[in-house]
């Protein structure tokens, strides 16, 4: 089963692991039971599959954890960038870095972060101000905000901000876009992006990680 946020985009997904990932940052879409497929089975394209695509290593899972077996496993690939929460960025291609999973991580970062993925809703901007004012504006890595969506009602602190809807293919509190604008103009003129649009979570109507997937590698290859 191919993954329908990646529909129309140039991204193919790989998971080299099984089971949940033992991270268990909050609000995990890929731990809490509603992934697309099975964690049961590695998810490992074959290369016809990923001919002329980029492949996205864990957008689930961590490419941190079973690293060699990650690594082993995505080396054929011409085309890839992996996905972490665990500041170690020595992959052989580049690197996606969440760098509040767990918790808020300001570390230095080298030219192989493609980005900064940043868990972004509207009450913890304080936390959000501080990873742009460090990774953005500090050392001049791209900032991606990623707006959160929950599935437990608990966890959602500013009621009115979020809506009970449809995202690609489950039901979460998801910010209004009325929300994620203006969460927006806070960071304008930072160079900020945000992972989607305001109206879609759709890959094809976002482009980020192709764009800036091409900009890395032209980066550290004329390093």
């Amino acid at each position: 089963m191919t993954n329908p946020k990646l529909s129309g985009s140039r991204l193919i997904d790989c998971i080299p692991q099984t089971g949940e990932c033992p991270v268990k940052c909050a609000e995990c879409f890929y731990n809490g039971g509603r992934f697309y497929r099975t964690l049961a089975e590695p998810l490992i394209p074959t290369l016809e599959e990923a001919k002329r695509r980029i492949v996205r290593v864990n957008s689930g899972h961590d490419s941190n954890i079973q690293r060699q077996r990650v690594l082993d496993a995505t080396a054929w690939y011409p085309h890839r960038f992996y996905n972490t929460s665990i500041p170690r960025f020595d992959f052989p291609a580049p690197v996606v870095f969440t760098c509040n999973g767990p918790r808020l991580f300001l570390v230095s970062t080298p030219p192989n972060v493609m980005f900064v993925r940043v868990r972004t809703c509207s009450w913890n901007l304080d936390e959000v101000d501080r990873a742009i004012e460090f990774y953005q504006i500090g050392q001049g890595r791209r900032v991606v905000l990623t707006f959160m969506r929950y599935y437990n009602s608990e966890a959602v602190v500013q009621a009115g901000d979020y809506e009970w809807r449809k995202s690609v293919l489950n039901d979460y509190w998801c910010p209004r876009p009325e929300t994620i604008v203006r969460i927006l103009g806070r960071y304008k003129g930072t160079g900020v992006r945000m992972c989607g649009t305001p109206t879609s979570s759709l890959c094809v109507d976002c482009r980020n990680c192709e764009f800036l997937y091409w900009d890395c590698l032209r980066r550290i290859t004329s390093a």
